[in-house]
């Protein structure tokens, strides 16, 4: 290769454009599979380059220096935990790296410190130590069981040892925002919101009663939540009640709110004042009439007296059956003299049946709204024609249904309280508005 490339580069130096054509013949040559080597050899040898020497002067930054004489200022330390069920005190001590035999006798033979791992776990404490890691300062703090107010423990050095007082202040309520788009489910995707997980299940209860969102939430689709945290000293100890949501979903917005009558049980509403909890069931047929009642009865196939457990609606083959309110169905198939059979579960420990399906649509797992189709009325399992035998049940017991499928719907809030609750509909349009806002600049 030497041999070869020798003659070419006599050439090449007696030419003006030596440095261009070098180069140009380096990148022919790697194009073409010879090596790196022996391109790089065309160029100069670097150890044959001059070589410079700068020296500048450098003026070095003002640095101050302590003094014999001047103070120390001490180094404090920080660290926070949360109490567990199995902690001692010397446990809990040694995690947070607190090595004080004087501070850990004290908290064990202490009154008022015993409160510390006493009751329930999950109590804050925040530290304080020295850089001997002796304690400086033990803070803790837990809600009371009023929900209205919370303790606080403070331990920390004085004349004659460590002393301690137990202090009772008002919880402080403050309102946090939340958003999160659906990649595969509710639950996955609070959580990927960073949720608390008592708020997590409030969200997902109230989108089960809402009877106007017709399937599950998909990807793509998006919530938007509104919810109250309890905090002490600045310290969120724990979370209140979910105070608005909003679910977006195939671009349709439907948004409640939590509110609470004077002297009267709080509930979830629509922002246009629809109660969640009333109109619970609709009927499950259209233009269907009652051919067996609940109660006791002559049975039509067995000809004996025996108590009916739910309702018979006679209806054509083929009628559609929709379910009469949100929930999950819990069993889709056969079910001994049922015939095709589904069952629903609702929130409050509710479900409602239906049987002698001639088809069902469903299947188990499946959640439904209010309205969504479970099937269609026929005449399988032990039935003399084609009818929907209905149950409603509460807490595993047939219910009379009739009644409550009879009640006409109307607007839940009293106009005695119809101010409040617009005032408050519209300050709740603005937070969830707010939290849509946040989701949006987030994704920027």
């Amino acid at each position: 290769m030497k041999r070869l490339l020798n003659p070419l580069v006599s050439v090449l130096q007696g030419n003006p454009h030596y440095r261009q054509l070098t180069v140009a013949l380096a990148a022919l040559m790697l194009a073409s599979g010879v090596t790196a080597y022996s391109a790089a050899t065309l160029l100069p040898d670097a150890t044959t380059l001059p070589v410079r020497q700068l020296i500048e002067d450098v003026t070095p930054l003002a640095t101050s220096t302590l003094s014999d004489g001047d103070p120390v200022v001490p180094m404090t330390f920080y660290r926070s935990e949360i109490t567990r069920r199995s902690d001692s005190v010397n446990t809990l001590l040694r995690r947070m790296g607190v090595y004080s035999s004087a501070a850990a006798n004290f908290l064990i033979r202490d009154t008022a410190s015993r409160s510390l791992l006493a009751g329930s776990a999950g109590k804050f404490v925040l530290i304080e130590t020295d850089a001997q890691q002796q304690l400086q300062r033990l803070t803790a703090r837990w809600p009371s069981d009023d929900g209205v107010q919370f303790s606080r423990l403070v331990v920390e050095p004085g004349a004659k040892g460590y002393t301690s007082r137990l202090e009772m202040e008002p919880l402080e309520r403050s309102v946090r925002l939340a958003s999160a788009t659906i990649q595969s489910s509710l639950n996955a995707a609070a959580k990927d919101a960073e949720l608390p997980k008592l708020i997590a299940t409030q969200v997902a209860n109230v989108f089960s009663r809402m009877t106007d969102v017709r399937d599950g939430l998909s990807a793509g689709d998006s919530f938007r939540v509104v919810y109250e945290t309890l905090e002490a000293d600045g310290e969120v100890l724990s979370t209140g009640k979910l105070l608005g949501a909003e679910f977006v979903q195939n671009g349709r917005q439907h948004q409640v709110m939590w509110f609470q009558e004077p002297g009267q049980k709080g509930s979830y509403y629509t922002l246009d004042g629809q109660n969640l909890d009333r109109n619970f069931l609709s009927p499950p047929l259209e233009n269907s009439k009652v051919s067996s009642g609940f109660g006791m009865r002559v049975h039509p196939v067995f000809g004996e007296s025996k108590a009916h457990q739910g309702t018979d609606f006679a209806s054509p083959a083929g009628t559609p059956i929709r379910s009469a309110a949100g929930g999950i169905v819990t069993f889709s198939g056969w079910k001994r003299g049922y015939g095709k059979f589904v069952l629903v579960k609702h929130p409050n420990q509710k479900a409602t049946a239906y049987a002698h399906l001639s088809s069902i649509q469903v299947r188990k797992g499946q959640r439904v709204a209010q309205g969504d189709l479970l099937g269609t009325v026929g005449k399988t399992g032990t039935a003399t024609g084609p009818n929907l035998h209905f149950e409603y049940l509460v807490k595993g017991r047939p219910q009379d249904p009739v009644d409550i499928t009879r009640q006409p719907t109307e607007q839940s809030i009293p106009p005695t309280v119809r101010g409040d609750f617009t005032r408050l509909a519209e300050t709740m349009r603005q937070q969830l508005g707010a939290a849509s806002l946040m989701a949006q600049a987030s994704a920027e």
